[in-house]
């Protein structure tokens, strides 16, 4: 009277697992960046040539942008690589603390006056000038936070994931504007046709 008794196991969910290819190229992109910004800084101090600083960060979107737009992202790293926004902030909330409070206070309080003035002047002319060339608020909000903070870090962390748009073109119609010219000049526009 013995009967076998069959367990299906189920199998061993560990969701992060999945994460780990895409935090993997993540990384490997960031780093890349890294030692491009250092191989061209070295290059210039060797040769004596004024090369341009261009940041890590700008340099890991380049190789993030060439991948994504060359081969592709493979299915396997897509879950690691739509966790790039909380890596971007935490590398800012990082990048961040390493100034130590002490630091801060031993620049003694007009340095921190300064400050605060660059950033409050800086962020009312972008905002000026946002609204006289008519930017929508939340780029004009961008260029504000990056002109006066820290630039590429800023702008990025505070935009957020941008999400992708269709390419889908509406079918084409006549313009539909009307446009009279001043009274010197007879000429006159509406719809398609001028006269």
């Amino acid at each position: 009277m013995s009967e076998a008794i069959a367990v299906q196991a189920k199998p061993l969910r560990l969701p992060f697992l999945r994460l780990i290819p895409g935090v993997a190229l993540l990384f490997a992109l960031g780093y890349a960046g890294k030692l491009t910004e250092q191989l061209i800084n070295g290059y210039g101090k060797a040769h004596h040539v004024a090369l341009p600083n261009i940041e890590y960060v700008l340099w890991a979107i380049v190789f993030g942008l060439i991948v994504a737009n060359t081969v592709g992202v493979a299915q396997v790293f897509k879950p690691g690589v739509a966790t790039y926004d909380f890596w971007l902030k935490a590398g800012i909330v990082l990048l961040g603390a390493r100034f130590l409070l002490g630091d801060v206070l031993k620049l003694g309080g007009v340095s921190l006056v300064l400050v605060f003035i660059e950033l409050a002047v800086a962020i009312a002319i972008m905002t000026v000038l946002g609204r006289v060339f008519r930017l929508k608020p939340k780029l004009t909000s961008l260029l504000a936070i990056g002109s006066s903070i820290c630039g590429v870090s800023a702008i990025i962390a505070s935009k957020g994931p941008s999400t992708p748009t269709t390419t889908t073109r509406p079918s084409p119609s006549p313009p539909s504007w009307r446009w009279e010219h001043s009274a010197s000049s007879p000429i006159r526009c509406s719809g398609t046709s001028c006269t």
